[in-house]
């Protein structure tokens, strides 16, 4: 599903100088499975991101996504950044409803409006809060705010979701319902549907969980990819293994996060 390649992602610096951010990174995300990566702040994690969802072009290398070079934003890519990026003036309803309305430029009329917000209000009420519909951004919690970038993200209707830090300023309640949400999402046997999920973050039990691989990055490149033995599955925290695993997955990782 996602291939990278050799990418390196470069950026301009004051007085001509060039800084090179991601450095011959290559990574292999089949169809329907979950990567996390995992770093030290300025390691290159977020430009990498940025590079799959076309919003950057690469220095060299390539990426590819279902077999076809990204050059751009794609159709069936939606990302959801560490800021949420929720326009404070708009509704829950308005904000989701954004997510198909993205991909309906062109179109014009009352019509294809009403359908996007009637889609809105039905993720919301998948995503068990179909009560906030009408309240903005500034009236919802931190995990209400993060079911509303998620819900936006859906109705672009992605087989590739990407995630920058999503749930980094959520409180640790928040956040393991949070990772539970994304989990279910990405599951079509628990009625979600088949995404692949690019995941970046600092917390190794949320890549441990999230995540069918993990790979740690330093100094724009790979440094380590670990396998996760476990399956997803929303009871893991429940199972000793889960917290054995992140302890190796710590050793392992070491400095790097």
């Amino acid at each position: 599903m996602v291939e990278v390649s050799g990418l390196a992602v470069e950026y301009l610096k004051a007085g001509g100088a060039v800084e090179r951010a991601v450095d011959g990174f290559s990574l292999s995300v089949p169809r329907g499975q979950s990567c996390a990566i995992i770093g030290r702040s300025g390691c290159g994690k977020t430009s990498l991101l940025n590079a799959i969802a076309g919003l950057i072009a690469p220095a060299s290398g390539k990426v590819q996504v279902a077999g076809e070079q990204v050059t751009g934003p794609r159709r069936g890519t939606a990302m959801v950044l560490q800021d949420l990026g929720l326009f404070p003036w708009k509704t829950a309803r308005d904000n989701v409803a954004l997510g198909a309305l993205a991909w309906a430029a062109g179109v014009s009329g009352r019509k294809i409006r009403r359908e996007a917000r009637c889609m809105a209000e039905g993720i919301l009420d998948r995503l068990g809060v179909p009560e906030i519909a009408d309240k903005y951004p500034a009236e919802l919690s931190g995990g209400q705010r993060q079911r509303v970038a998620i819900g936006r993200a859906l109705a672009a209707e992605p087989d590739l979701l990407l995630l920058d830090e999503p749930s980094a300023s959520l409180d640790a309640m928040t956040k393991e319902a949070f990772q539970r949400l994304v989990l279910t999402l990405s599951r079509p046997e628990a009625g979600g549907r088949e995404i692949t999920v690019v995941l970046v973050t600092h917390d190794v039990e949320e890549a441990a969980y999230l995540a069918d691989a993990i790979v740690v990055m330093d100094g724009g490149r790979v440094r380590h990819v670990v396998k996760n033995p476990l399956e997803r599955d929303p009871s893991l925290r429940d199972r000793l293994e889960f917290y054995k695993f992140c302890l190796d997955l710590r050793r392992h990782v070491g400095g790097g996060v």
